[in-house]
């Protein structure tokens, strides 16, 4: 009986250490919020000027661990706190951001989960494969306006972790309403002449 006793002990043991290892590694996350509350005065948000750029975590877990490092081609920003500010122009305009993508390469989209922050500007967000070996993180439903700050939330990468992102710009409703208005009269107009 005591031997039973053993083997049944050693069988759990066998089942809870790899359920309690797996606890210490939790899958990785990436979210997105508003600005950081409490910021540290003269603390100055990195400015996003493209809407390619990379964003490197050296430790895999930014802000926590480390900074996040932002690229954009030849210019490498550093952000203590994750703390970036739409500076997008297109053609001279500040463009809205209506969507952030992030593709993490070489990480099993299975393990990996995106979430909210504290004064989030997006809603939704989704985790979908890319290729055979990568994942796409989407942030979208809500907006980022020109000169907005907002804050990104990386844990569980691997060190040295770097992101692949776009900031898709969407046109101001503003700009959209006067471009329909002015197709419109065009419209009209082209109407009055074959009358």
């Amino acid at each position: 009986m005591k031997a039973l006793r053993i083997v049944l002990l050693a069988a759990l043991a066998a089942v809870l250490v790899p359920v309690a290892q797996a606890d210490q590694f939790p899958d990785p996350f990436v979210k997105t919020g508003g600005g950081p509350p409490g910021a540290a005065p003269g603390s100055a948000p990195a400015a996003i000027i493209t809407t390619s750029f990379d964003i490197v975590s050296p430790s895999g877990t930014s802000p926590g661990t480390s900074p996040c490092d932002l690229i954009q081609g030849t210019i490498t920003t550093v952000s203590p706190n994750c703390f970036f500010q739409n500076q997008i122009t297109v053609n001279g305009v500040g463009e809205p951001i209506g969507m952030l993508t992030f593709n993490a390469l070489g990480v099993d989209s299975s393990t990996v989960n995106c979430g909210f922050l504290s004064g989030s500007p997006f809603t939704q967000c989704g985790v979908d494969p890319l290729g055979t070996n990568g994942t796409e993180i989407s942030f979208y439903d809500g907006i980022i306006p020109y000169g907005a700050d907002f804050t990104l939330d990386f844990e569980g990468f691997p060190k040295n972790f770097s992101f692949g992102t776009t900031a898709s710009v969407t046109p101001d409703p503003g700009t959209l309403g006067l471009v329909l208005i002015g197709g419109l009269a065009l419209l009209a107009r082209r109407g009055l002449r074959t009358s």
